[in-house]
């Protein structure tokens, strides 16, 4: 594959390589790219930035690698973020290494479709 043909694969925004793997898993899938490190804002202030995701639907996929298990502060954190997301009316979709590939494709589709997504 030539640079040219990857240059429109290429994203800054992921965070870790499994970032990355989610996200070309997606958009392999035929789903729409989803843009990353999406700022969510409560007025002028942001709550969070999520992995990536489709704002105009407000669907959000967040890649949790092990840290967000293992590190009791982290996951309390997490569980609070995840909370006022869902309040804001955002689906949240969370994707660990265990997850099939295909398994993670299927919810996400679901997901933007219930949000008026029409493949």
């Amino acid at each position: 594959m030539s640079t040219a043909a990857l240059n429109p694969l290429v994203d800054g925004g992921a965070e870790s390589p499994k970032e990355t793997w989610l996200r070309l898993l997606l958009i392999d899938a035929g789903l729409p790219a989803p843009t990353t490190q999406i700022p969510v804002l409560d007025g002028y202030w942001p709550v969070a930035y999520v992995d990536m995701g489709w704002e105009k639907y407000k669907v959000a996929v967040e890649y949790d690698g092990d840290q967000h298990r293992s590190d009791r502060r982290r996951y309390v954190k997490d569980q609070r973020r995840l909370r006022k997301l869902e309040a804001m009316g955002w689906i949240i979709l969370r994707v660990i290494a265990e997850d099939k590939p295909d398994d993670v494709v299927r919810r996400v589709r679901a997901a933007l479709i219930t949000r008026g997504w029409r493949p």
